[in-house]
C-alpha cells in the first residue's frame, strides 16, 4: 500500500491523507449534528407536551435553564433561574404547554465542537438557546437561555 501512495509522489500521498481526513471529519461532524439536534427536539418537546421522561433523558442532571426577567414596579433586572426539579415539574404540569395544541418547532445547530455543542429552538412564543455537551456517550442540554418573541418571524 505505501508503494502505491506514494508512487506518484509525496505531494499526491498528501492529498490523498488529506483528503481521507476531510471526509472522515465530515461524517463524525453529521452525526454529532443529528445527535445534538435529536438532544434538543427531546428538550423542547419534552417541554411543551409535559412528558416529563423524555425532558429528563435530554437534560444532564445539574441542568440550569435561564432568563433575565425585568421588576415591573422597579424596573431591575435579575436571573431567574430554574434547575432540573423545577424543569421537571413544570413539565409534568404542562407549564409548557402552548394554546393550540402541537407545537411547531423549529431548531438548528449553530456550532458544534468536540463535546460541546449551541442549538437554537425557536416555538410559537419563545427562543432558546441551548448548551449541550456529550456526557456518558450523548449528547444532554447543559444551559438554556430563553426569552419570549418580540414579534412574528423572529
Amino acid at each position: 500500500m505505501q508503494g502505491l501512495l506514494f508512487s506518484r509522489g509525496p505531494a499526491t500521498a498528501l492529498v490523498t491523507v488529506i483528503a481521507a481526513l476531510v471526509l472522515y471529519a465530515g461524517s463524525v461532524h453529521a452525526s454529532d449534528d443529528e445527535a445534538v439536534r435529536a438532544a434538543a427536539l427531546d428538550y423542547a418537546e419534552g417541554w411543551y407536551a409535559g412528558d416529563a421522561e423524555r425532558l429528563a433523558q435530554a437534560l444532564h442532571p445539574e441542568a440550569v435553564k435561564r432568563r433575565v426577567v425585568k421588576d415591573v414596579v422597579t424596573g431591575e433586572e435579575r436571573v431567574n433561574v430554574l434547575g432540573i426539579e423545577d424543569l421537571l415539574r413544570g413539565a409534568r404540569e404542562g407549564v409548557g404547554r402552548e394554546p393550540g395544541g402541537p407545537v411547531r418547532l423549529r431548531v438548528a445547530v449553530l456550532d458544534q465542537h468536540g463535546d460541546m455543542a449551541v442549538a437554537r429552538v425557536v416555538s410559537m412564543l419563545y427562543v432558546d438557546y441551548l448548551q449541550l455537551v456529550r456526557w456518558n456517550g450523548r449528547w444532554v442540554v447543559l444551559s438554556v437561555v430563553w426569552g419570549t418573541i418580540e414579534s412574528p418571524g423572529e
